[in-house]
């Protein structure tokens, strides 16, 4: 369906009717489908039509302007009479708590974390680094500066604490220099050395006993777990993970691909405990999701862009990350949070050289702003051993377990722009985004979170007034961020009426934000009571918090959900090959596809009956495969049978090599996972 380029012998343009090598075939479902036009002609239509497209955005921006001043007019009239002074419950104060510096906790020795420049340079050479782009190295030796002297000391042996980490992450969001890795065009990676709290806060004898007590409690696993397979390019999928109740089951899995635990949080009284430290210093919801990779996994993840900020805190073993900085935006290309997920492909070509490469250790952590890039790989790992540790000579690799931090922004709307939508629809006014008009810097700073914490001013919590302060303030960041992005909509908007109805919607955005953050913490801290110190094995029914009952009860009805046969020609599983690339695509998954490029439902529908080639007879496919997979949702030993006899190239002990893309008939897709036949 897509324009296609041909380099393929010398054609007549049918436009300027030159001979040419390069050019392009007519758009799909149009009168010029049959026509091919030259490089330089289609060039020119392409610049023509961007110049277009920017006078028209321009255009319906002034009109849009003009029904904007009627509304706030109107809407601000009566703001105080009508709405009164935007409220706060009474302890919104928690949202410009910033944590003091504290004394330097070195106490003047010639610790690893000391503030010597010296020190902390020795410290970094340390890790197992083999790229730091640019001025990251600077820019991390300052941050250590400030966070190091200032992180406590691992106060148990090995149990995680709730003052260690909040000692941490206050450390961190004490930082003057964590803001600008955090927020702004200057975002980027950094990482820490290894920490005690962090070495100490998940071990996979921890991870087992969590998916045995699960299974020993009545119920088949804790939470959201499965299996990803992947060989880097064409194949990729998750399988349900089934009942695990040994570390000897896990590990023989584990030679097949990588095992994640979603929401792990609220289960682990040490993931739980990291989340209540770092909402409490943060102010934005927090979740922990945990994966499990064997050693000489060629891919552990495929390269993707994530929609959150995340800390990687590395607990054993070792595992080696790639990220670069954010791809090119585009038409027809997947949101750039979540490049590389689903049917997208992020693709060498779109990348540009890594801005971090490296080997993390146990204890050691790592930052990654959203929408940067990052894939990992438990292979090439030599020299890696832990720190301060001597590896055994002929001792087998150890087995990677690291935790991922969401910090929840953008995906709860807790963002510039979530301010704006809330704002358009408080007015009445039309929220739609041309986010492909948009300049980079422009995008990127609508998804930057809502100024509260380390992110707002000291003069704001040094005011008189804080409240008003902070509103004042956000509602400022707020319209500079609207200018910066459709000018010819808020320019000259009258800045009285804009002040009083951005504070009404930011006050009860704000209200959200702390209702969330409460309910989530009533939630971790029954995790964190767990009565075994390590693993919560509660089921909802049992659950105390009202947040974590509903988010077990989805999960089980999700995963009952997964385990039901899909009903036949179910349009969400039913696959099809797309003639125009090869690939075996759902009617919604080609709806979406297709409709970014401009084609009506009409158009994709009549594709997919007319052109698109079924991929077994009626839409079904075999029932001996589709009974195979259930089976292998039930057991471990039903999951070995599945991957040894139809993944058996992904196995540690065979090259992993990527496999040409096998033939779309023996391609299915049964529930959410894609299996080769």
């Amino acid at each position: 369906m897509a324009a296609a380029a041909s380099a393929a012998g010398q054609r007549r343009c049918d436009e300027c009717h030159e001979v040419s090598q390069l050019g392009h075939q007519g758009e799909f479902g149009t009168d010029y489908a049959t026509n091919w036009y030259c490089e330089r002609c289609w060039s020119s239509w392409e610049i023509d039509a961007v110049s277009a497209a920017t006078e028209a955005r321009k255009r319906r921006l002034r009109g849009q302007r003009a029904s904007l001043v009627e509304s706030l007019r109107c809407t601000t009239s009566g703001a105080v009479s009508v709405y009164g002074v935007p409220s706060l419950p009474p302890h919104w104060p928690r949202l410009l708590a910033v944590p003091q510096p504290k004394e330097d906790r070195s106490g003047g020795s010639s610790s690893s974390c000391s503030g010597s420049v010296g020190n902390l340079s020795g410290l970094l050479d340390s890790m197992h680094i083999s790229t730091l782009a640019g001025a990251l190295r600077r820019r991390i030796l300052e941050l250590w500066a400030e966070v190091l002297p200032r992180t406590p000391p691992a106060t148990g042996a090995g149990a995680a604490a709730v003052e260690d980490f909040e000692g941490l992450f206050g450390a961190i969001v004490g930082s003057k220099s964590f803001k600008r890795f955090w927020v702004g065009p200057d975002r980027a990676p950094f990482v820490l050395p290894s920490l005690p709290s962090v070495r100490g806060a998940l071990s996979l004898k921890d991870v087992v006993r969590g998916l045995a007590a699960a299974v020993g409690n009545g119920r088949r696993k804790p939470c959201e777990t499965a299996l990803t397979l992947t060989d880097g390019a064409e194949f990729r999928c998750p399988v349900g993970l089934p009942p695990v109740r040994t570390a000897a089951e896990l590990r023989e899995v584990l030679q097949f691909g990588t095992v994640f635990l979603n929401t792990a949080s609220l289960h682990w009284r040490s993931l739980a405990i990291i989340c209540l430290a770092a909402s409490a210093t943060l102010h934005f919801p927090t979740n922990i999701n945990v994966y499990v990779t064997g050693p000489g996994r060629k891919i552990s993840t495929d390269v993707h862009t994530d929609n959150h900020d995340v800390f990687v805190l590395h607990t054993e073993g070792a595992k080696h990350w790639k990220v670069y900085p954010p791809p090119a935006r585009g038409p027809g290309l997947a949101h750039p949070l979540y490049r590389g997920k689903g049917e997208d492909r992020l693709l060498p070509s779109e990348l540009a050289e890594p801005l971090l490469d490296v080997v993390l250790r146990p204890g050691e952590v790592l930052f990654v702003p959203m929408g940067f890039p990052h894939y990992t790989s438990t292979v090439d790992l030599a020299g890696a051993a832990a720190p301060g540790a001597d590896a055994a000579a002929g001792a087998a690799p150890e087995i990677s377990v690291h935790v991922t931090l969401g910090i929840s922004t953008a995906d709860y709307d807790f963002s510039l722009g979530g301010l704006r939508r809330a704002l358009l629809a408080f007015l009445g006014e039309d929220a739609g985004l041309d986010e492909a008009g948009l300049p980079d810097s422009a995008y990127w700073r609508l998804l930057s979170p809502v100024p509260v914490g380390c992110l707002s001013p000291a003069a704001t919590r040094r005011a008189p007034d804080p409240k008003a302060g902070l509103l004042q303030h956000i509602a400022g960041e707020l319209r500079r961020a609207l200018l910066a992005a459709e000018q010819e909509r808020w320019e000259d908007i009258d800045e009285e009426q804009f002040r009083s109805a951005s504070e009404q919607v930011i006050a009860r955005h704000l209200v959200r934000q702390l209702t969330i953050l409460e309910s989530q913490e009533e939630g971790y801290l029954e995790v964190a009571g767990a009565p075994d110190g390590i693993f919560l094995a509660r089921g909802p029914e049992e659950s105390c918090s009202d947040f974590r009952r509903s988010m077990l009860e989805h999960q089980a009805v999700e995963d009952e959900r997964k385990r039901r046969r899909a009903a036949p020609c179910d349009e969400r599983f039913v696959r099809r090959v797309d003639p125009a690339d090869g690939a075996a695509r759902t009617k919604p998954e080609l709806r979406e596809l297709y409709g970014k490029r401009g084609f009506s439902p009409a158009q994709i529908d009549a594709y997919w009956d007319e052109q698109c080639k079924q991929v077994y007879p009626g839409d079904e496919p075999p029932r001996e495969l589709v009974e195979e997979l259930e089976r292998a949702g039930e057991s471990c030993e039903a999951l070995l049978y599945f991957l040894r006899r139809r993944t058996p190239h992904l196995h540690t002990g065979r090259e992993q090599a990527t496999r040409r893309r096998p033939p779309p008939e023996q391609w299915i897709k049964v529930d959410e996972w894609d299996i080769v036949d």
